[in-house]
């Protein structure tokens, strides 16, 4: 499938799953959203958002307006929400494509329904917007006090429609900060309701609030992380839901196969600076993957890798393109031998949360970062049924992949 000696791994399987369980953690006729942006966490756009739909999804959701275009490339028709404002010179794009958008704020309302009106003369589509709410986020969003002005604007404009209300809480875990901006949400949309219209789908619920039970699902959920099967670091899911998170299960691995295994004298040092030192003599594999492809400097040190099912710690520091393994206690380990850098092999798992940790973030940064240059082969388990070829950093329009069509007899990539 691919001649790379490191790649991602996504369990297609997982995703399908994952979806299942979110369907059931929120009330019937919620509708259910999920999140493909940043190239689905790294999991890969099109065959997460295939995924997804053919889990039932109701809606996938994007941060920009390329996102949506390539949804729809890949043939898919399922709604699609940009959830930050596009530049207005594509508003006539977005909307043949059937993509619906997001107004945030006075000036993006103004600016959108100015270039709109013009747009529209050409079009035979319509508008279709979400208006996102500032509850105390800060970074994006209407003031309350103007949403009823806004949507004002925005009826009043050609052919355009509100399809929902929403707004992000900044921390969702937490039940008392939650709290302050759900009541801030709930009481500008009253007045919505006040005015007598009919309030379109409300969103506010993203993964780690419907799992804590701190927000409401409303009519729409967007769930990002949960899809991929994890959550936020230290989140507590509420008793009610406690079985479902655990249900939950991680779509992305990383594997590599070692470039080059050798017994180094007690004594040598690996990587950079020379900061791990040999305490005897040890076989090092050095790894095809440095922080050039995600794995960052901050893993060293603390990280370790799995191979034939046992742990292995990776010294010395990383490098661009490599990193090294200390395989002394586990054997003859030689070229052929799967190291697993992020999931799992045997009875050990490597988690994105660990590998967060290591780097005081959240899994969110550690599965987006793995970057083009790691092929993606997607598993039906057990077989590989797809594969996106690597793809060099300095050339991001080369999209060059295997089709699903291209199906090898064993999940091992490297295998004829």
């Amino acid at each position: 499938m691919t001649s790379h000696p490191a790649w991602v791994e996504v369990d297609l399987g997982a995703l399908v799953e994952n979806a299942g369980v979110l369907r059931r953690a929120i009330p019937a006729g919620v509708r259910l959203g999920l999140l493909v942006k940043a190239d689905a966490y790294g999991h890969g756009l099109e065959m997460a958002a295939r995924a997804g739909v053919a889990a039932g999804a109701d809606q996938l959701m994007v941060s920009n307006l390329d996102e949506g275009l390539a949804i729809r490339r890949a043939g898919l028709d399922a709604p699609v929400l940009v959830v930050y404002p596009i530049p207005t010179e594509d508003l006539g794009e977005a909307v043949e494509a059937g993509l619906e958008l997001t107004v945030s704020g006075l000036d993006s309302a103004r600016r959108t329904l100015e270039a709109w009106t013009v747009a529209a003369r050409a079009s035979a589509g319509s508008l279709v917007v979400h208006v996102e709410i500032d509850t105390g986020m800060g970074r994006g969003g209407v003031g309350p006090g103007d949403l009823v002005d806004v949507i004002d604007r925005i009826e009043a404009a050609p052919a355009t429609r509100v399809a929902g209300l929403w707004s992000h809480v900044a921390s969702a875990a937490d039940p008392t900060a939650a709290a302050i901006q759900r009541e801030r949400f709930d009481a500008a949309v009253a007045r919505v309701a006040a005015t007598g219209r009919r309030l379109p789908a409300r969103h506010l619920a993203t993964t780690d609030g419907l799992f804590a039970g701190t927000v409401p699902p409303y009519e729409l959920v967007r769930i990002g992380l949960g899809y991929y099967g994890e959550l936020g670091p230290g989140l507590r899911p509420a008793p009610a839901l406690a079985s479902l998170a655990a249900a939950l299960r991680p779509a992305m691995a990383v594997r590599a196969r070692p470039v080059r295994v050798e017994v180094l004298p007690a004594g040598a040092t690996v990587g950079y600076g020379q900061e791990w030192t040999a305490d005897r003599p040890s076989r090092i594999a050095t790894l095809p993957i440095g922080y050039a492809d995600g794995w960052t400097r901050a893993y060293w040190p603390g990280a370790s890798a799995i191979v034939r099912g046992r742990r292995v710690p990776l010294v010395g520091r990383v490098s661009m393109d490599s990193v090294c393994a200390d395989v002394t206690d586990v054997g003859e380990v030689t070229a052929a031998d799967v190291h697993t850098l992020l999931g799992a092999d045997g009875d050990e798992r490597v988690t994105a949360g660990e590998l967060a940790r290591l780097r005081g973030s959240i899994p969110n940064e550690v599965l987006c970062d793995f970057g083009p240059r790691l092929p993606r082969v997607y598993l039906e388990a057990p077989d590989v049924v797809a594969a996106v070829a690597g793809r060099p950093t300095t050339a991001p329009g080369d999209d060059s992949k295997m089709e699903a069509g291209d199906r090898p007899r064993s999940r091992d990539p490297e295998q004829p």
